[in-house]
C-alpha cells in the first residue's frame, strides 16, 4: 500500500495572516481548533504573548490576551518568547521554556498551564530553548533536548502533573541537539514510546530512528527499511492517533514533514535562512515489530505548501497534521496555515 498526501490551505483573512506571520513558535491542535503561541517576525525579537486561536473548519482567527501585570516578583502571564514548546493533555495546554530577547538567553524554567492562567510550581530542569515538550496521557509531560546558554542537550525529563515532580530519565543517544522532534506512539510498548528523528547539532542530523520505551526507561536506535529521509531539523514528526499495528502488513504510526536540510550561512546564523524541504514521510511498523519509512506521493490536484522550517505543527484527534507559519528560503516569515491528510491507497 502506498501513501498519498493531500494538502488543504485554511482560508485566512488578511488580518489573520498578518497576525500569524511568524517562525520559531508553538502550536497545539485540540477540539477543532489550533492554538498558536510565541515566535518572531524579526530574528531573535519575540512577538506578542497572546494565545492565537484558529478554527480549523472556517479559518476564523481570534486571540486571547493575558494580563501583563505581576504580583510582587511573580508574573501573572508568560512573557513573549521564541523557541518555546507547547503540549496538550486532556483540555489543558502546557508551555515551558524559550528565549526572551535579542541576547537569546533562555527564560527561567517556568511551567504554565493555560486553562488556569497561572504558573505551576516544582523543581525545573535546565533552562533552554528549541526543545521538545510532548504530552502523554493521562498526566505526564516529557521534555527533551534543546539549547541551554551554551551547547546542546540530549537529556530527557518527565513531569508528573499530579505532583508537579520532575524525574531525570535516561539520556537519548548523542549528539545533543536542538530543533528535534519527539513523537508519542501510545501503541508501541506496554506504556507507549517516544520516537526521535533529526535535529541540529552544528549540522543537520538524520537517522537512525531513536525509540524511547517509557515503561523500560530505555532508548533503542534502529534503522528502518526502505528509503531513508534526508537529514533535517526544525521539522515535524507526529504520532498518528490509534494506529493499527496489529493488522496484516504495515500500520502507519507517524507522519513527518519538511524542515531545514542545510543551515543558514555561519556568518548569518539565526539572522539568516537555510534551505528547506516540503516532503511528507510516513513511518510504519509491521505486526512483527519491523520499522519502515515511506515517502508519500502528492495527490493529483492537491496544492503544496512552500518549503519551510521553524514552523509550528500538531496532529488532530482524527490524524490530520496542522501546519502554521515558518521561515522560507528567502528569509521571510510565513503566515499561512494548512491541513495535511495522509492516507494509505
Amino acid at each position: 500500500m502506498s501513501l498519498i498526501a493531500s494538502w488543504v490551505p485554511l482560508s485566512l483573512a488578511p488580518t489573520a495572516v498578518q497576525a500569524l506571520t511568524r517562525s520559531s513558535h508553538a502550536l497545539v491542535a485540540h477540539a477543532g481548533k489550533a492554538y498558536v503561541f510565541g515566535g518572531e517576525l524579526k530574528p531573535r525579537i519575540p512577538l506578542d504573548a497572546d494565545l492565537h486561536v484558529l478554527d480549523l473548519s472556517s479559518g476564523q482567527h481570534s486571540s486571547i490576551q493575558f494580563p501583563s501585570t505581576s504580583s510582587g516578583n511573580v508574573a501573572e502571564a508568560p512573557a513573549p518568547r521564541v523557541g518555546s514548546a507547547l503540549a496538550k493533555i486532556g483540555n489543558a495546554l502546557y508551555l515551558w521554556g524559550g528565549r526572551g530577547g535579542k541576547d537569546m538567553k533562555p527564560l527561567s524554567g517556568e511551567l504554565w498551564k493555560f486553562d488556569l492562567g497561572k504558573k505551576e510550581s516544582g523543581d525545573q530542569p535546565e533552562e533552554r530553548s528549541y526543545h521538545v515538550l510532548t504530552g502523554v496521557a493521562p498526566n505526564t509531560l516529557y521534555l527533551h533536548a534543546g539549547c541551554p546558554p551554551t551547547g546542546r542537550l540530549s537529556t530527557l525529563h518527565a513531569l508528573d502533573l499530579t505532583t508537579l515532580t520532575w524525574r531525570v530519565l535516561t539520556d537519548a543517544p548523542e549528539p545533543g541537539r536542538g530543533g528535534t522532534v519527539l513523537a508519542s506512539i501510545p501503541s508501541i510498548g506496554s506504556s507507549g514510546s517516544l520516537i526521535r528523528f533529526g535535529g541540529f547539532a552544528g549540522y543537520e542530523l538524520a537517522g537512525p530512528l531513536d525509540i524511547y520505551d517509557i515503561a523500560q526507561n530505555k532508548w533503542e536506535s534502529v534503522t528502518p527499511t526502505g528509503e531513508t529521509p534526508s537529514a533535517r531539523s526544525v521539522h515535524a514528526l507526529l504520532g498518528v492517533p490509534n494506529p493499527n499495528t496489529k493488522k496484516e502488513g504495515s500500520g502507519l504510526v507517524a507522519v513527518m514533514y519538511g524542515g531545514e536540510r542545510d543551515p543558514a550561512p555561519k556568518e548569518l546564523g539565526h539572522d539568516g535562512a537555510g534551505r528547506f524541504l516540503s516532503d511528507v514521510w510516513g513511518l510504519k511498523r509491521t505486526a512483527e515489530g519491523n520499522w519502515t519509512w515511506e515517502k508519500a506521493t502528492l495527490k493529483v490536484g492537491s496544492e503544496l505548501p512552500q518549503p519551510r522550517g521553524w514552523f509550528a505543527s500538531d496532529i488532530t484527534d482524527d490524524g490530520k497534521l496542522v501546519l502554521q507559519g515558518g521561515l522560507n528560503e528567502n528569509n521571510e516569515r510565513i503566515g499561512d496555515a494548512w491541513v495535511l491528510t495522509v492516507e494509505e491507497a
